[in-house]
């Protein structure tokens, strides 16, 4: 099976994350949102919060990757 991570599910990133899940693809999903992981779960992608700030990233960015 081939996998994908998406920075960033919101307005654009979710619906996309959808369809590559129904084209067969396994997704990893990123939330800035402790509240969005369940969305992003219930939907069956695997969930991450991660934060990007100036000079660091927050989160497990290598298991995301």
């Amino acid at each position: 099976m081939t996998q994908i991570s998406i920075l960033g599910c919101g307005w654009l990133g979710l619906p996309l994350a959808k369809a590559l899940l129904e084209n067969g693809f396994a997704v990893k999903g990123s939330t800035t949102s402790q509240e969005k992981l369940s969305v992003l779960e219930n939907s069956g992608i695997q969930p991450f919060i991660i934060a990007l700030e100036s000079n660091n990233v927050s989160g497990n960015i290598e298991t995301f990757l």
